[in-house]
């Protein structure tokens, strides 16, 4: 098991998939060179005039990038056929939970452009001839906790894990070891795979949004 901390998906019916579909699509438009400078920003571009007629639903980048489909501040968000949030993050933000969502690409806590360079990397990592049918993302291509063999790539949260045992001066450090820990936790009771389960709270129709195109957050 793998957990990265930023979305595996987007919200549904926005056309951009999630998982490896996401990582895919994103891969044919994002490039990386050996210094790690990219195209997020055109890419991000390429994909507003793809999803919608209004501005956005990208925003966030710097001046001399703006554009006609991409702006420096947030855009009125007046896209019909989707919700500007995942219903994993609704349900976060329904418990007072302070979270960012996939359209932000700039500025303090954002996560946008993580999430465009990270499922890049991680098709790159799955497009590697001795992992490419080995690695699963979840719960896309798990079905859930039924399929759980080989290589698991998971979306964490790390500020869901109480960070207050911890001691280490940087906060994004102490995140990862409490989240650490509370996976470590969940295997040595046995418990680990009860994790990746559908949550019950969630109807059939929004299990499989879920495991279609949004997915889901680890623990939540």
């Amino acid at each position: 098991m793998l957990g990265f901390d930023f979305p595996f998906g987007y919200p549904f019916n926005s056309s951009l998939g999630g998982g490896l579909s996401a990582a895919q699509n994103i891969s044919k438009i994002l490039f990386s060179d050996h210094n790690d400078a990219n195209n997020r920003f055109g890419a991000a571009t390429i994909l507003n005039r793809s999803i919608s007629p209004h501005k956005g639903p990208f925003w966030g980048c710097p001046p001399a990038l703006e554009n006609q489909y991409l702006s420096t501040t947030k855009p009125p968000f007046q896209h019909e056929h989707f919700q500007e949030w995942r219903m994993v993050e609704r349900y976060l933000k329904s418990k007072k939970h302070r979270i960012m969502n996939v359209w932000q690409l700039l500025g303090q806590g954002s996560v946008g452009s993580q999430t465009l360079t990270g499922l890049k990397a991680l098709h790159d990592l799955y497009m590697r001839p001795e992992l490419t049918n080995n690695i699963k993302f979840w719960p896309f291509n798990t079905k859930w906790d039924q399929d759980l063999s080989g290589i698991i790539l998971t979306e964490v949260w790390p500020s869901l894990n109480d960070l207050s045992a911890y001691t280490h001066p940087i906060k994004d450090a102490r995140q990862v070891m409490a989240c650490r820990d509370w996976i470590l936790e969940h295997e040595a009771r046995n418990t680990l795979s009860n994790l990746f389960k559908a949550p019950d709270r969630l109807s059939l129709s929004d299990q499989q949004k879920c495991e279609q195109e949004e997915g889901w957050i680890l623990g939540v």
